[in-house]
């Protein structure tokens, strides 16, 4: 009889079965293992490897597989040669986070985080179209915002809006996007516009839950929309051809949007009322992920920004209702403390600039901790 090599696998269950089992026992069990490894396979009604083909290509699937080999072993593809550079291939950090050669639209921008994210990316070098629905912007903030894109030979504007109305809202953003500097186009938008009621589920009267739900939910979907259809509007309009001749390459690497969610829209917050705000931010959420999956492939990243307690004018006036609500808050945050609207800065810099080009669908919180626990 011609020997047998033993895999080693097979070698080290057969140790264990002789220490565990009588000798007859083992040696039944080991004469199994190899009667079936002696049997043929059992039939089957597929084809063979040289009759089975890929549904798709009709290719056989040995030849298939070795065409893809690649693939098959989990190593990454060889780039083509002549192709494109790597996304962000040769670029700084500094360039990276750069706004420059491009204009961003910000909601809610007339006063709090809105008004301290438009003041930022100024500082980063964008142009600003600022947003909101009073006639108006804050004085003495929009005033130093009007002085820094001054001397930063940027454009900074205001315009009013009723986020809720969708032709208004169109009809604006196609103004926005057909009056863009040429070497400046709209590439961003920081949507900052949401409303806030505190209430018992029980006593919230309908029309007061509507209208929380129409500025939060239905809003952040018409401003959504009216950008994507303006962008991409302007991205088939334009050539690269047409943007290396104003000496603007970047004008097609795509444009991003950033909702404001809420760490509401995750969690309950305890000792606060407020059932329609955190309903809506966390359809804010939900939001977000179907735009990216739509809009992902048409170049246009979606994110959300979800905040924790914020030292502004809106949490101010729930802690003039309830002012235990301060103690509660601070006892929440890990940090042991509220944030202000400037710790928001860099990370809707982040998402904004091409330092977050492979991040969409994502929700990005910031809340000191407080969802944590």
């Amino acid at each position: 009889m011609s020997s047998m090599i033993i895999p080693r696998a097979l070698r080290v269950r057969s140790t264990v079965l002789v220490h565990q089992r009588p000798c007859h026992q083992s040696f039944r069990a080991l004469s199994t293992t190899f009667s079936c490894l002696a049997k043929p396979p059992p039939p089957t009604t597929h084809p063979t490897q040289h009759e089975d083909r890929n549904v798709q290509s009709g290719k056989p699937v040995a030849e298939f597989a070795k065409e893809d080999e690649t693939k098959v072993s989990g190593l990454p593809e060889e780039p083509k040669e002549g192709g494109p550079p790597p996304p962000l291939a040769g670029k700084t950090v500094t360039e990276l986070f750069s706004l420059s050669n491009r204009t961003v639209i910000v909601t809610g921008a007339a006063r709090g985080l809105g008004l301290t994210i438009a003041h930022s990316l100024l500082d980063a070098g964008a142009n600003v179209v600022a947003i909101d629905r009073t006639p108006e912007p804050a004085d003495e903030p929009w005033s130093d915002a009007l002085k820094l894109a001054s001397s930063k030979g940027l454009k900074l504007s205001y315009h009013s809006l009723d986020i809720t109305d969708q032709a208004s809202v169109s009809s604006l953003f196609e103004n926005l996007f057909a009056s863009a500097p040429e070497s400046a186009p709209v590439r961003g938008m920081f949507h900052a516009a949401g409303i806030q009621l505190l209430m018992s589920a029980l006593e919230f009267p309908a029309d007061k839950f509507r209208g929380i739900i129409d500025v939060n939910i239905n809003g952040s979907f018409f401003v959504s929309q009216a950008f994507a259809r303006e962008y991409l509007k302007w991205k088939e309009n334009k050539t690269k051809a047409k943007a290396k001749a104003v000496g603007n390459e970047e004008d097609l690497d795509g444009a991003s949007i950033v909702l404001t969610g809420s760490m509401s829209g995750h969690v309950a917050n305890f000792g606060l009322e407020c059932a329609a705000y955190n309903a809506s931010k966390a359809g804010v959420n939900q939001l977000v992920k179907n735009l990216a999956m739509e809009w992902g492939k048409q170049g246009i990243r979606v994110n959300s920004l979800s905040p924790g307690y914020i030292r502004s004018a809106m949490t101010a006036q729930l802690l003039a209702q309830k002012p235990e609500l301060d103690d509660i808050w601070h006892r929440g945050s890990l940090l042991g403390r509220l944030s202000t609207p400037d710790e928001f800065r860099g990370p809707v810099l982040y998402m904004l600039s091409d330092a977050s080009s492979f991040m969409t669908g994502a929700d990005l919180l910031v809340d000191g901790g407080h969802t944590a626990t």
